[in-house]
């Protein structure tokens, strides 16, 4: 694969915090339960709650690379797939949630797993008689709404298995939050029939009548079970390549919440703000179609860099939306995500979050109303997560609590992640004071002499306790106001805080002092990246 990340042992582990995607890994599942036995395995119990559902999102990295008389040639599969896993507050929160959650997942990983040994296999049969041909298994989880009365997301699957076209699928998970259970379609639709005469007017006015051959017949041959679909921000969406020939692609349509023939007991809060993911996908390979959203009356669609078509790097961006078309500036990006960010008072901006060079990574925030124009850029990528070994990106999902991290070089190279509150204006604001890391073991820091530091609460609060700690303590990592403030927890469980100060005035990171003194001098090793 064009763009399999390896990275130096040291920048791997000083950067596995800062949102570069190579580093993310999967959240852990426990067994392999399949999704049927999710659907109805019995949920514990839970007290009702208005706590707004955490998500955290990792990867699960495939390449199975061809190594023949002694040269690598083409890899026989390339991919990956997503996984999602509740935040531990939660967990707690919604215990019946998290089970289904995780019951949900363990389908996921056992059914890629085994498409990922059957590809494998048969890749490796065509090479056998001459034929090259790289498998592709893409997964990417989409989330689409997530409150306190229902989670909603789609697996866009994409896989190409050799031959002239791959071929893009959606499936859709939606739960109840407050029981766990999957929520059918047939427990939303009351009318049966007025739902699916609503669904035909509503893509024959999106596609034309043309592109479908007698789909309301179609329709009413269609069971509630078989429809994809999900809870958006506005409305149920639709999935479907079912209806029209392969070259309409994936169909949607949306159905707004206030239809007569919808029960209302899962329509959105109006107070509360919302952020969805655009489904989108840019492939690396001309035998899988671009995916540019599916998101009603919005296209993001790709501008490659004209001299390097075959490396699928992306220079710009065409935004439309209501009849509006902008063209971003040159990005220069191999990713890219776009959220819609709807607001209570009904207004729409667009975030998109790009991964570059070195896997750097930016964010920018649109206008979507009326005309569409840049309102922000920021270097942020994702909020980092860290459970154990395992790593993941919080999701975005409520505008009053965005996590993004940030690099920083203080005593160590780590990324901090902190919320924010998205504004009016399109830019956001600090909802809290420090940075927290995600632990590695490259932000200890063991010191060569004796040092007097001042003790600090778990809120980050000076106590007024000074401590004095021997040389050989070892000191992790934790939070950072971002300057001049940088805490660590002692192995015997206490915060302390080293006040970094630069007399040069430079910023440089190899003039750092703390108490007057060097800090290369004061601990073995200070692990920076490059």
């Amino acid at each position: 694969m064009k763009r399999t990340k390896l990275f130096l042992s040291l920048l791997c582990v000083a950067l596995v915090a800062t949102g570069c995607k190579g580093s993310v890994e999967s959240p852990a599942v426990e067994d392999n339960s399949t999704k049927e036995d999710s659907q109805t395995t019995e949920v514990a119990t839970q007290e009702n709650s208005n706590f707004r559902p955490e998500i955290y999102s990792g990867k699960e990295y495939i390449f199975e690379e061809a190594y023949e008389d002694g040269v690598y040639s083409d890899a026989y599969v390339t991919g990956h797939y997503d996984m999602y896993k509740l935040s531990p507050e939660t967990r707690e929160a919604y215990p019946a949630l998290n089970t289904a959650i995780e019951d949900s997942m363990n389908a996921r990983k056992k059914k890629y797993d085994e498409t990922h040994a059957e590809y494998l296999d048969s890749s490796k049969q065509l090479r056998e008689s001459g034929e090259v041909s790289t498998f592709v298994l893409e997964s990417d989880l989409f989330l689409r709404r997530a409150d306190e009365k229902v989670i909603s997301f789609v697996d866009q699957d994409t896989e190409y298995a050799a031959g002239a076209h791959g071929v893009t699928r959606y499936e859709s998970y939606n739960f109840d939050v407050q029981s766990g259970k999957e929520i059918l379609l047939a427990d939303i639709v009351t009318d049966k029939e007025a739902f699916q005469s609503k669904l035909a007017q509503a893509l024959t006015e999106k596609y034309g009548e043309d592109t479908f051959n007698d789909l309301e017949g179609n329709l009413e041959d269609l069971s509630l079970d078989n429809y994809e679909w999900a809870f958006d921000y506005n409305g149920i969406t639709f999935y479907s390549n079912e209806f029209a020939s392969y070259s309409a692609g994936v169909i949607t349509a949306n159905l707004p919440y206030d239809s007569a023939f919808l029960t209302q007991d899962f329509a959105i809060n109006s107070n509360e703000g919302y952020i969805s993911q655009i489904p989108l996908y840019y492939p690396d390979t001309t035998h899988i179609d671009i995916v540019d959203s599916l998101d009603e009356g919005i296209s993001i669609s790709p501008n490659y860099d004209p001299n390097n078509l075959d490396l699928f790097w992306i220079q710009s961006l065409n935004i439309s939306k209501d009849g509006q078309t902008f063209t971003t500036d040159d990005l220069y990006v191999w990713d890219v995500e776009a959220y819609i960010i709807h607001m209570p008072d009904g207004t729409e901006s667009l975030m998109l979050m790009t991964t570059g060079d070195n896997d750097y990574s930016c964010s920018y925030v649109y206008s979507l109303d009326g005309q569409i124009k840049l309102l922000s850029n920021d270097n942020f990528s994702h909020g980092m997560v860290c459970e154990g070994d395992d790593y993941g990106q919080i999701v975005p999902i409520d505008p009053e609590k965005v996590a993004f991290v940030s690099r920083f070089d203080l005593l160590a190279t780590f990324g901090g992640t902190r919320n924010y509150s998205f504004e009016s204006n399109g830019t956001f604001t600090s909802v809290d004071k420090y940075y927290k890391t995600s632990r590695t073991h490259q932000q200890d820091l063991v010191s060569k002499m004796e040092l007097t530091v001042p003790v600090v609460d778990e809120a980050g609060e000076e106590t007024g306790e000074e401590v004095t700690l021997p040389s050989g303590t070892h000191y992790s990592i934790i939070r950072t106001n971002g300057e001049d403030e940088v805490d660590c927890r002692i192995e015997d469980g206490r915060i302390i805080r080293f006040h970094l100060e630069n007399p040069s005035g430079e910023g440089y990171i190899y003039d750092i002092e703390i108490n007057g003194i060097n800090a290369e001098d004061i601990f073995e090793t200070l692990w920076y990246a490059g």
